[in-house]
């Protein structure tokens, strides 16, 4: 029982000195405003009083701790304003290419007059030239009350939410942009944008629409809302323990330092420096310091709950003037108030105690602006003590010996060679025990050199083109690639493990266990799934509603750097399908020609992770009427050689393109089938051809 009553009288004297601080602590901060000269007269009479000190006025050192620490500590807790973007494919893995996103805004002001919109943009980063780029805005859309489209859902007086559905149409990086904005509707027009509106926020969300179509879609979001304010129940838990932290005692203590500095200015040269002949001029300092502390963190938060309808729609400009001028008024106030101080304990001139005043100011911006970025100069900060600290030993070591040699003149006693003899020894041994200290430790603490590395040798049955192959020791049917004759010239006869020659005539006259499928576009219902009948490979596409398809297939078998790619083809479906051909294909890009049966072409630089441009990116296009139309066979020729990637068609080059930009430099080669306008697509594969650039 003796625990329960002691708790309800411990609580009793806690909420009366809460209760007594609403008191005091505006009584005290009125009378240090309007007479600054009381503060030290009162000070120096309350240290003397041992009974009850500080009892009619709230004690320097609590006031300006309520009034500068509490505002810090509790800012961290306040409400987040602005606008937060998000998406359920965020967490859900996704390879839908329609994507719904969401926004939640958290305004400042909770005006019932005022109205909300949400400008929604989609821009998509392209490169239209291999030295020019720049954003495409791709779709636009608008949401307000009068607006055709409103998904806007009120939760509160202060937040929002709003919806946006859109359908990526080609693989490439997206940035989408939502503008969310509050408005007064008799001075707003938000489908111009013009006129004046209370608050605006954008947020942005970055998404990565991969080339292969069952590649999952890839989100870039930064935005973080914070849920906790000072005002909710976790916030005043937040803020006990947030002030109960170890931290919270830093704070505390960098906030007393200022004053301490002044402090010392005002005692320094004029009486002995002590705990005692301090304390008087400390307390009148945190007295002084006290209203100018309160002015900054009122006028910081009030630009940070500031919305322009405070002050009747003012303009920025004059905003942050109303907002700052307590602060620089403050300010003018802690500077007449210090030079008066310092002028009266110093006996001294109003203009050297202004000296003093500005003097101190600098050494604390100085100090400021050092802790706010000590995270770029921790480094050269890191140099300069460790070069300096054997600087001020050494000027230790001559103090002290300055400080000997005067002892002894003062005493009348001069030097004897014993003593030069007694230095000259003592220098020695310093050198042989820092000598001693720098072989022992530092050179231990030195890396062990490492031993060079030699580039590993090729082995004997590597591809002479390859780079990343899983082959088997022999081939699995050797009659369905036939090596060309230069290919097996170069093989040494003696060999005992027999290798598979990249060079190669494919008649498909086997199964495609080393070809593996992709779609960039399309549906997986349009692809019958290829099977090779009598010789031939026939591919194709099926109309699946409105859906433009594009199906791969890649030769998993080798990599090449300079290859050949040469394919028979026979039209059996519409005169607009098309065929394409690849080289160097890897998971950063490929490239890609094109040849429609409407005698049309063109060279593509495929980017998948978007190095340059992502996506497909269209170098050269054309007509030829070599390409025979209609239902017949055509043969098409892809070379890679260098940075030369060249399409030609029944013999005849039509196009050459130089790559200076992507740069790739080596992979597979494949096949796709495609078509821009009618399905369905029906080609049979004749034969393949890979060999070495001539």
């Amino acid at each position: 029982m003796k625990s329960i009553f002691s708790f309800f009288l411990d609580l009793e004297k806690l909420i009366y000195k809460i209760l007594m601080w609403f008191i005091l602590v505006p009584k005290t901060l009125v009378m240090i405003t309007l007479n600054p000269a009381w503060a030290p007269g009162y000070v120096k009479d309350e240290l003397q009083n041992d009974q009850t000190p500080f009892d009619e006025y709230i004690s320097p050192i609590i006031l300006l701790l309520v009034v500068a620490l509490i505002p810090a500590v509790a800012f961290n807790l306040l409400p987040t304003f602005g606008a937060s973007i998000s998406s359920p494919a965020e967490t859900q893995t996704t390879t839908d290419r329609v994507i719904s996103f969401e926004v939640r805004t958290d305004f400042r002001s909770s005006s019932s007059e005022m109205e909300y919109f949400h400008r929604w943009t989609v821009t998509k980063e392209i490169s239209t030239t291999p030295t020019a780029g720049g954003d495409v805005l791709v779709s636009s859309e608008i949401h307000y009350p009068s607006a055709p489209v409103n998904f806007v859902e009120e939760i509160d007086d202060n937040t929002v939410k709003d919806k946006y559905l859109f359908t990526f149409p080609d693989p490439g990086e997206y940035l989408v942009a939502v503008t969310a904005g509050k408005y007064d509707p008799r001075r707003y027009d938000p489908s111009t944008e013009q006129g004046v509106a209370t608050e605006f926020y954008t947020t942005t969300m970055r998404v990565n629409v991969p080339v292969k179509l069952g590649d999952p879609i890839v989100f870039s979001n930064e935005e973080q809302t914070k849920d906790t304010d000072a005002a909710s129940p976790e916030g005043l838990q937040s803020f006990t323990a947030s002030v109960q932290k170890e931290n919270t005692l830093f704070i505390a203590i960098a906030l007393m330092l200022p004053p301490l500095l002044f402090a010392l200015a005002t005692r320094l040269f004029i009486t002995a420096i002590g705990e005692d002949t301090l304390k008087e001029s400390f307390y009148t300092q945190c007295y002084y310091f006290s209203p100018l502390a309160l002015a900054v963190w009122a006028s910081y938060y009030a630009r940070y709950f500031f919305s322009s309808d405070a002050y009747f729609f003012a303009s920025g400009n004059v905003a942050v003037q109303i907002i700052w001028l307590p602060t620089v008024l403050a300010t003018l106030w802690w500077v007449r108030a210090e030079v008066k101080t310092i002028e009266d304990a110093r006996e001294t001139t109003g203009i050297r105690s202004l000296i003093i005043t500005l003097v101190c100011v600098a050494l604390l911006l100085l100090a400021a602006s050092g802790i706010f970025q000590f995270a770029n100069l921790q480094d050269d900060a890191r140099l300069l003590i460790i070069r300096i600290y054997p600087i001020v030993a050494g000027a230790m070591i001559a103090a002290f010996g300055y400080a000997w040699y005067r002892r002894r003149r003062s005493r009348n006693e001069f030097m004897k060679p014993s003593h030069f003899l007694g230095i000259a020894a003592n220098a020695v041994v310093l050198i042989v025990i820092l000598g001693y200290v720098s072989a022992r430790f530092e050179l231990q603490s030195q890396p062990n050199a490492l031993p060079p590395t030699e580039a590993p040798e090729a082995t004997a049955t590597e591809p002479v083109a390859g780079t990343e192959p899983a082959l088997p020791s022999t081939p699995s049917n050797p009659s369905t690639q036939t090596a060309l004759p230069e290919a097996t010239a170069s093989e040494p006869a003696e060999s005992p493990t027999p290798t598979l020659n990249p060079f190669y005539v494919d008649e498909f006259n086997t199964d495609l266990t080393k070809w593996s499928t992709f779609m960039t576009s399309g549906d997986s219902r349009m692809v019958i799934p290829p099977v090779i009948d009598r010789g031939v490979l026939p591919l194709q596409l099926l109309q699946v509603d409105d859906r433009v398809g594009q199906y791969y297939l890649i030769n998993d078998a080798f990599s090449y750097s300079d290859v050949k790619v040469e394919t028979v083809v026979t039209n059996r479906g519409n005169n607009s399908n098309g065929v394409g051909l690849i080289c160097r294909y890897s998971n950063v890009g490929w490239y890609e020609v094109q040849i429609s049966n409407s005698q049309r072409f063109a060279i593509y630089v495929v980017d998948s992770v978007g190095l340059v441009s992502q996506g497909y990116n269209e170098v050269l296009t054309g007509e030829s009427t070599a390409i025979r139309s209609g239902p017949s066979t055509n043969v098409y020729t892809l070379t890679c050689s260098g940075k030369k990637i060249s399409l030609s068609v029944n013999g005849e080059l039509l196009g050459e393109f130089e790559d200076t930009y992507l740069g790739l430099t080596d992979g597979k080669i494949g096949l796709s089938i495609w078509s821009p306008q009618t399905l369905p697509v029906i080609v049979d594969i004749e034969t393949l051809t890979v060999s070495a650039p001539e």
